[in-house]
């Protein structure tokens, strides 16, 4: 699930986040394993050795099995991907060092193109044709542990996980237990980085300089600098004609924070449309009905009058915005942590002596501003109840993990030498969520020491363009990746959110209720109407209205269905 924020990543950056697509699944009675005397019962799995100075027995998660395991599986082909010549889904990289170093064949029942892949699933659970591994969103996962299809992998996880596959799943605990039914591990998690998507305030750092502004510490400061970035010439062309604050049309558009947005800006009032949260008793409310809302727009309002916004963001969609932030128009923008690679950096080509400085979110009072962001698993890993080897599953997300990020990485298991993105043949696997992260504080020691020499190849990458900046190559690209990775940078913000714990998650991370199926557009719709015309001047208390009419058009039922989601997946 690739959405707009990571496909801009991906296009300055092939190796940003190694997103790895799994769906594994198999019949129930095709968990045989292949020997000459065609038995299946007595297959070994040699994960014990002894010592040579006792018969102490020592576990080894990632013991080769005695005979040949053999799991079912399907997947999606995405039509891009290439292969070597000879090689293919069934025959690559990664299956035959399944084979050779776990003793593990995957036989890949059927492949279906990316967008045809769900559907094609639903038929296989409504049947009850299930593989032996299964890769299925949140939706699927329900579904099929509902129907007591899917394997408790809570005591196989414990014993199998290696210390490193542990390290990297607990990285958003969060994110983990989301495959937990009544306490049960039901999956394994493909999680994408919650913190690499939390929104954060960029602001002209050579404007604010031109006009004698320090860091805004406040929301109040962060408007008042607005207002002098529309009023007080802070380019010095001698005309009015630049924009304090500027977001496009769909300012709240999902809980991904969308660059030029305003989740971040809500949060400062702590305001959160769009994201369900907990109230004072335990339930999940809807946050775009709430009050805090009201008094957020009512600000807007206030802004759009002064002119200290775009008055034109009602027809700007993202790509108009980027065009007045590269023409160097625009003073601040709230996005996520990739934001220095888009328009910014055009902006630092364009006008000499630019530059964007990233903070945090401000607040309107005491209080934090706490940045919201989704749940991001893209696909769980299931196994079928029926599999007669679970243990597998993990020993395969065991290798993957090793060969990626461990002591033992292997480039050539993420990208071949001819360019190939051979981690999309794997069927599973998962990436660190806070590999962005340390990539910029194993940067900022690899700096500080002129010592690049614990840096992957990676890190080494972002590392060279940061060195290339600091000597003098002020292009977008090194600017880009200095801002996002050194500091001051992103990940100094970032590194603020989840050393103080301050990211608010998403309530509800299922699948669509049955009511939202029904009405959810129809309702986000009119949400969406009714904010832009409170900015634009309709009476703030156009508000309650909205609210009383969300309820009543079947907001009031889908917060049951939400509630009733909650309490099942506690």
């Amino acid at each position: 699930m690739m959405n707009f924020r990571y496909a801009k990543l991906a296009a300055f950056i092939v190796s940003i986040c190694i997103l790895v697509t799994l769906v594994a699944c198999g019949k129930s009675d095709n968990n045989t394993s292949d020997n000459s005397n065609n038995t299946t019962n007595n297959t070994a799995d040699t994960s014990t050795a002894q010592t040579n100075t006792d018969s102490a027995e020592i576990f080894d998660p990632m013991a080769k099995y005695g005979e040949i395991v053999e799991l079912t599986a399907v997947r999606w082909a995405d039509t891009n991907l290439k292969f070597n010549e000879g090689e293919s889904f069934d025959n690559n990289i990664y299956t035959r060092a399944w084979e050779s170093e776990l003793g593990i064949r995957v036989k890949n029942l059927w492949v279906a193109p990316k967008a045809e892949y769900d559907q094609k699933l639903s038929i296989s659970i409504a049947s009850g044709d299930l593989p032996d591994i299964i890769w299925a969103n949140s939706k699927h996962l329900t579904s099929i542990v509902d129907n007591g299809m899917a394997y408790d992998l809570t005591d196989i996880y414990d014993k199998y996980a290696t210390n490193l596959t542990k390290e990297i799943l607990s990285q958003d605990q969060t994110c983990f237990d989301t495959a937990k039914r009544n306490g049960k591990l039901m999956a394994i998690p493909n999680p994408s980085s919650s913190m690499d998507a939390c929104p954060m305030i960029f602001y002209r750092s050579d404007w604010a300089k031109n006009l004698g502004i320090p860091e805004p510490k406040t929301m109040q400061d962060l408007i008042a600098m607005a207002d002098a970035f529309t009023n007080k010439d802070p380019d010095g062309n001698g005309q009015k004609d630049t924009i304090g604050l500027a977001f496009n049309k769909e300012f709240v558009k999902d809980t991904n924070n969308t660059l030029y947005g305003l989740s971040g800006f809500f949060a400062g009032y702590h305001a959160y449309p769009k994201v369900w949260v907990e109230d004072s008793s335990g339930q999940l409310v809807y946050g775009s009905i709430q009050p805090e809302v009201k008094t957020a727009l009512k600000q807007l309002q206030d802004m759009y009058k002064a002119g200290i916004v775009d008055k034109e963001f009602g027809v700007k969609d993202v790509a108009k915005v980027g065009e007045a932030v590269a023409a160097g128009k625009v003073g601040i923008i709230f996005g996520p942590m990739w934001a220095p690679l888009d328009a910014m950096g055009k902006t630092v080509d364009n006008i000499s002596g630019a530059d964007w400085m990233p903070i945090p979110l401000v607040s309107v009072d005491d209080k934090v501003a706490m940045p919201n962001t989704a749940i991001n698993v893209e696909k769980y890993h299931i196994v079928n109840s029926n599999c007669k080897h679970p243990e597998a599953l993990v020993k395969l997300l065991n290798f993957f993990m090793e060969k990626n990020f461990g002591e033992t990485a292997d480039i050539a298991y993420g990208t071949d030498k001819d360019g190939l993105q051979t981690f999309q043949y794997t069927i599973i696997g998962a990436s660190p969520v806070r590999k962005n992260l340390t990539a910029h504080e194993k940067i900022l020691e690899a700096v500080e020491k002129n010592d690049a020499s614990k840096l992957n190849v990676e890190e080494k990458g972002y590392y060279d363009k940061i060195v290339a900046f600091n000597g003098g190559d002020k292009g977008s690209a090194n600017w880009g990746f200095t801002r996002v990775f050194f500091t001051p940078s992103s990940f100094d913000v970032i590194g603020k959110y989840v050393g103080e714990n301050i990211m608010l998650y998403d309530g509800f991370y299922g699948a669509p209720t049955d009511t939202m199926a029904e009405k959810k557009a129809t309702l986000e719709q009119l949400e969406d109407q009714v904010f832009t015309n409170i900015i634009m001047g309709q009476s703030v208390d156009s508000f309650d209205k909205f609210v009383e009419d969300w309820k009543k058009l079947g907001g009031d039922q889908i917060t049951k269905e939400v509630n009733e989601w909650a309490a099942k997946n506690k």
